[in-house]
């Protein structure tokens, strides 16, 4: 009888074991954030890009709501931390061209780059200032310099604008939410980054 039942108790044990480290590595991968409700500022727009400010913010609110480890709050000074985001860069490359056309390209690639900035509302400490964020995507239309094919190619970049402003809100959201260097580590890291160039120069 205890010789039946011996595979069944190593197997359970096996399968106790497998969940307990599942478990511990799924706590253990989720750094304690130190704040637990933000407000995010509208996004400043210095590019470009098109219609972009409004679709942004949207969709970093709700990068932010569907994680779910920080509440979004509506009032600045109620919030624990701040977020402020300000695009920096829109640009549009053509790429690939009709074999039979070397001057109207067919895929156009657009990459927008932004700086965002997180602080404690009640101190002003930052927790980091001026992360640079990019993301990029490609636009497949006419020549959008050819007056016949301007509307396709709006269209087409209207859509991918879509697809940036929610690549690039999850981006920020998880460089907020991720573990991140503190300002003393950043410190560390900047004056290593000048010792290295000093080197390079010298």
């Amino acid at each position: 009888m205890i010789a039946r039942r011996t595979p069944f108790i190593v197997l359970s044990l096996i399968t106790l074991a497998l969940l307990s480290g599942c478990a511990s590595y799924k706590l253990g991968s989720q750094a304690r954030l130190p704040f637990e409700t933000i407000y995010i500022r509208p996004a400043s727009n210095d590019s470009f890009a098109p219609q972009s400010q409004a679709l942004i913010s949207a969709q970093i609110r709700e990068a932010f709501i569907r994680d779910g480890r920080v509440r979004l709050l509506t009032n600045e000074k109620e919030a624990d931390a701040v977020l402020e985001v300000t695009l920096t860069d829109y640009d549009r490359e053509s790429g690939a061209r009709l074999s039979s056309d070397t001057v109207s390209a067919r895929t156009f690639r657009l990459q927008l780059e932004a700086e965002i900035t997180l602080y404690n509302s009640e101190s002003g400490d930052f927790y980091f200032e001026g992360r640079k964020i990019d993301e990029q995507t490609s636009v497949y239309a006419d020549n959008p310099y050819n007056a016949a094919s301007i509307q396709s190619y709006n269209q087409a970049e209207y859509n991918a604008m879509n697809r940036l402003a929610r690549d690039i809100a999850r981006q920020i959201a998880d460089e907020v939410l991720s573990p991140w260097p503190t300002r003393e580590e950043e410190a560390v890291a900047k004056q290593a980054a000048a010792k290295e160039t000093e080197t390079v120069t010298e």
